[in-house]
């Protein structure tokens, strides 16, 4: 689908690997999970539609980590962690 860019995905990879200590591997997810849901910020006003659209995405991302990454379920594990706090921040009160 169109919601998650399997590229960024892997950047975001690429960068969690590279990080020298547990901090810089927390700093990339938490970055990586923002670049990977930034269509996301479209639907923010309409809540119904972000609530549709989060749900999409978490599903998609999720479906793309255990296809690619299976190997890693920390990562998976740690992203999917972050990509919820997102969409839970992102939601109004």
């Amino acid at each position: 689908m169109a919601e998650i860019n399997e590229d960024v995905i892997a950047q975001v990879y690429r960068a969690y690997q590279e990080a020298p200590h547990s901090r810089g591997k927390s700093e990339a997810l938490v970055n990586g999970s923002q670049r990977v849901l930034f269509k996301l910020n479209r639907y923010v006003n309409d809540q119904n539609k972000f609530k549709e659209k989060s749900e999409v995405a978490l599903s998609e991302l999720e479906n793309i980590l255990n296809r690619f990454y299976y190997q890693d379920t920390l990562f998976i594990d740690r992203m999917m962690y972050e990509a919820r706090a997102f969409v839970l921040e992102k939601r109004a009160p």
